[in-house]
């Protein structure tokens, strides 16, 4: 996998041009927070989201505004890195909305959109994964903000949600979240989402170009196989770390990757693959490697893999090798 600066994160990008729009020094503040710009080694989820929402606690509390998450950066699309030109080319609002939720590892590792349409409303809900802090409202802000600033840029045309419903408590005064989003703002909710109207959905971008965005979607599928951004590549990771804990959850590992189940699931189908065909793949390739090294006992490898008891070792090992454990071990 190819190492990456959390520098070169797109939305790391974005989030330091707002912060600089503020008058604040972005460096020292990301600093501050335990974000080191140049780090290239592998982060834990946990350990970055939670970098991140330091950075912006301490931005709050450097400008006294609980607003500054409605910040705009000076250009939404920079924060999308490889995927601006997927949306540039893209046919409509809704095309590219889907690239985005489709590539979001890319543009933010601790982020992810679902979307589904509800009657006339089409209705995205952002995840941003939670660490030991909770995640500072002003994160929800400032996606949403710069991803209907992205729409707005992409059209030409200053599109209104229908409604933004926001984790947060209601401040007390809401009218700068009434002013930035134009529609009502519904604190205290379950999840952060937008509704837009499936009309505006499909506005056309004027950019649009099939050749150029087939080009593009190819390009950032190899960017994501570098990176590790592909769904089943994370999911074989997030496996590969957590199997010793017990037999693997599809909600647990959704929850690890920021997605919710149903997402998780129809991104494997969307890669051909399934969460129970990656369980079996990772579990015969650690068996392979446990069985090499003859110290581990059958036991051993049983709970290593994540399997209750010793049979559903042998019977998964007759299975893929034709072979018991015992016969394994000796060989």
């Amino acid at each position: 996998m190819k190492p990456m600066l959390i520098s070169d994160v797109g939305w790391c990008k974005a989030m330091k041009d707002a912060f600089t729009q503020l008058g604040l020094d972005a460096d020292a503040v990301l600093a501050e927070a335990g974000v080191d710009l140049e780090n290239s080694r592998e982060i834990e989820l946990g350990e970055l989201t939670d970098g991140f929402s330091r950075a912006w606690e301490i931005a709050v509390a450097k400008t006294g505004n609980p607003a500054i998450g409605l910040t705009v950066p000076s250009h939404p699309l920079n924060s999308l890195g490889v995927l601006s030109h997927v949306v540039l080319s893209a046919s409509d609002v809704r095309s590219a909305l889907s690239a985005v939720s489709r590539f979001m590892h890319l543009i933010s590792p601790t982020a992810a959109i679902d979307s589904r349409v509800e009657g006339e409303r089409w209705v995205m809900t952002l995840q941003i994964a939670s660490g030991r802090r909770p995640v500072p409202a002003q994160r929800y802000d400032f996606y949403s903000t710069v991803l209907l600033r992205a729409v707005h840029w992409l059209t030409g045309r200053a599109v209104q949600p229908l409604a933004f419903h926001t984790p947060a408590a209601a401040p007390a005064d809401s009218t700068p979240w009434r002013k930035a989003f134009g529609c009502p703002v519904h604190f205290g909710a379950a999840h952060c989402m937008i509704e837009m109207a499936m009309a505006d959905l499909s506005l056309p971008i004027p950019t649009a170009d099939r050749a150029v965005s087939d080009l593009c979607e190819r390009i950032a599928v190899q960017v994501a196989e570098q990176q590790g951004g592909s769904v089943s590549i994370r999911v074989r990771q997030a496996l590969m770390k957590h199997l010793s804990k017990g037999d693997p959850r599809r909600e647990a590992v959704a929850a690890m990757l920021c997605m919710s189940e149903r997402t998780l699931q129809r991104r494997l189908t969307e890669e051909g693959t399934s969460f129970a065909e990656l369980v079996d793949e990772v579990r015969r390739e650690m068996a392979q490697r446990y069985f090499a090294h003859s110290h581990f006992t059958a036991t051993e490898i049983t709970f290593a893999l994540g399997f209750s008891d010793p049979s559903n070792l042998y019977r998964a090992c007759k299975r893929w090798f034709g072979r018991s454990p015992s016969t394994m071990r000796a060989n």
